[in-house]
């Protein structure tokens, strides 16, 4: 778990990759586009948020979120 360092005002960098490949068909006047999304391709668990309320012996900069896990998505789009 990468907690902030007391006195360090930001935590760590927040770097997502996202990639989109995708394909259009033709055919007459119909067009298709085939597409796949992935999203945090890195699969990057930077922390987005900390918990900066101070209770002694409390969960002071705790990890509250983090980045979305890697997830894929598959579009299909039909212009005629």
């Amino acid at each position: 778990m990468n907690l902030v360092e007391p006195g360090t005002m930001y935590g760590d960098r927040i770097n997502q990759i996202d990639v989109r490949i995708g394909k259009t068909f033709t055919y007459r006047r119909a067009r298709a586009l085939v597409a796949i999304d992935v999203y945090n391709a890195a699969n990057s668990s930077a922390v987005l948020t900390y918990n900066y309320a101070f209770v002694p012996g409390g969960t002071w900069l705790r990890p509250l979120t983090i980045l979305t896990p890697r997830f894929v998505r598959i579009t299909t789009q039909i212009d005629f």
